[in-house]
């Protein structure tokens, strides 16, 4: 077994020589064997290893009993351990889990916290082929998808680590036999043999009966069917990123937006699988996503409201902005709402003076930039760029405002006027930010809407002798 499990691991590069592996260890069969094996490697491997043992407080004396069975073997094979007693009782009632799964998700973060500690880029468990088989028949009978027929991953990202599970392809037969042969003592969950939980009544009735009446190898046929289910998926995430690359169109640590109208228009397949690739790029797992919130953020994406919004679990929300759906957390920045206005003064630059820019920040709209004049008619770069003729307005001042009720603007290139909120909902600016949008105004004229429509007032023409050329830098370029 110890050759079968040390191919296992160069075929898949489970380690690297030298790596540090915090391996889990309960004090199991499966677990004992396990570290044991990798103890037999690292003699050649240099592996550094680190026992991280869970006292979930659930069995009394024999749980207290396991934790100082796993310490003494620690103190025999002279490795570092590691302990965690934490309260699942209490952290289940207030994440409203049930108790076994309470314990993974803290027996899990414990494993994590303790390779972040040693600086170990990897964490083995003792999953092993009858495990795999369990897993997929629990799928099957809940309902799952193709990823969940997958099974088991030998090796797959967890937070800034991986989980490799050496054993998955050794049968539960051949690790009790090497534990026998090795003289390896491992200690009995008395847990094991109830059949109060789901996968429990799996294994002690449901597989032995499908053994005895339909397959005798069906626990073969099951792994089978998730290593093809495994293909398949592979496959289709490539494609699925592939297609995601296309769809992006705004990205930041915490929230990605696609193109709604593209997105519908891919198979539906792929549709699921982008959005579920989104989530785990947010949330780095997808353990508390279902296939009803994949289902509510397609819907959105056909929504015929350009701002609907829904909220889902994590703290994640999805909501469109016209043909943009955006999924994670806003982090826009929504200008304050109690700012009114910020006065900026044009100065008067001689016809003789350097033509230097004149910086300016305005702290309350997270904008800064410059005016700088210039000889000529100049036409702006970008619609962050503003032109005015610098003889009309040398010597006065931008008042720089947010909206107000009834506030109009005489476009540029337009007859007559138009107001201010069709403009920005024209030009698609989320409502969060239509009230507090920056205007500027000189005299009593609205010149520009900052980045999007600029007015009729002091216009740069041919004769124009010079420019007065307003470039801006803020949190709304987008």
């Amino acid at each position: 077994m110890l050759h079968k499990v040390k191919r296992t691991i160069e075929e898949h590069g489970l380690f690297a020589n030298g790596e540090r592996i915090v391996v889990g260890v309960s004090g199991g069969a499966d677990s004992v064997a396990l570290l044991n094996i990798l103890h037999e490697l690292a003699k050649e491997t240099g592996y550094g290893l680190h026992v991280a043992h869970v006292e979930h407080g659930l069995r009394g004396r024999e749980s207290l009993a396991d934790a100082e069975f796993v310490q003494q073997l620690c103190n025999k094979l002279g490795l570092p351990f590691h302990i965690d007693r934490p309260d699942v009782k209490s952290f289940a009632r207030e994440h409203g889990m049930s108790t076994q799964v309470a314990a993974r998700e803290l027996r899990y973060r414990f494993f994590l916290k303790i390779a972040h500690k040693v600086d170990a880029p990897k964490i083995a468990l003792a999953h092993h082929a009858d495990d795999q088989a369990e897993t997929v028949l629990m799928r099957i009978l809940r309902g799952t998808s193709i990823s969940g027929l997958a099974g088991i991953s030998i090796l797959r990202k967890f937070g800034h680590v991986e989980i490799a599970r050496p054993l998955l392809y050794v049968w539960r037969e051949e690790i009790e036999k090497f534990c026998q042969t090795a003289n390896l003592e491992y200690r009995n969950d008395s847990s094991n043999a109830l059949t109060d939980y789901f996968r429990n009544k799996i294994r002690l009735q449901l597989i032995p009966m499908l053994q005895s009446e339909y397959n005798e190898n069906v626990k073969r046929t099951l792994i089978q069917l998730g290593e093809l289910a495994s293909e398949e998926d592979r496959y289709m995430k490539e494609q699925a990123a592939s297609l995601l690359k296309t769809l992006i169109k705004e990205r930041t640590d915490v929230r990605i937006a696609v193109s709604a109208e593209h997105l519908v228009r891919s198979p539906l397949a792929l549709q699921r699988r982008a959005i579920t690739l989104i989530l785990y790029y947010l949330c780095g797992h997808t353990n508390e996503w279902e296939a009803k919130h994949i289902e509510q953020i397609l819907a959105l994406a056909q929504h015929p409201v350009p701002s609907a919004r829904i909220h889902l679990p994590n703290g994640i929300q999805a909501w469109r902005e016209y043909q943009l759906l955006h999924i994670g957390t806003e982090d826009r920045t929504v200008f304050p709402g109690d700012w009114q206005q910020t006065e900026l003064m044009i100065p008067e630059m001689p016809a003789y003076a350097p033509a230097k820019p004149f910086l300016f920040e305005i702290p309350e709209l997270a904008m800064r930039g410059s005016m700088q004049v210039k000889d000529g008619a100049i036409t702006p770069a970008s619609r962050w760029e503003a032109a005015f003729d610098y003889e009309e307005v040398c010597g006065r001042k931008f008042i720089i405002r947010k909206r107000r009720h009834g506030d109009v603007i005489r476009p540029y290139g337009m007859q007559g006027s138009k107001k201010i909120k069709e403009i920005l909902m024209e030009a698609r600016i989320p409502k969060a930010l239509r009230d507090t949008w920056p205007i500027w105004v000189l005299g009593d004229e609205i010149v520009w809407v900052t980045g999007i429509r600029r007015g009729q007032g002091a216009l740069v023409q041919p004769q124009t002798r010079r420019t007065l050329l307003i470039v801006v830098e803020s949190s709304v370029q987008r």
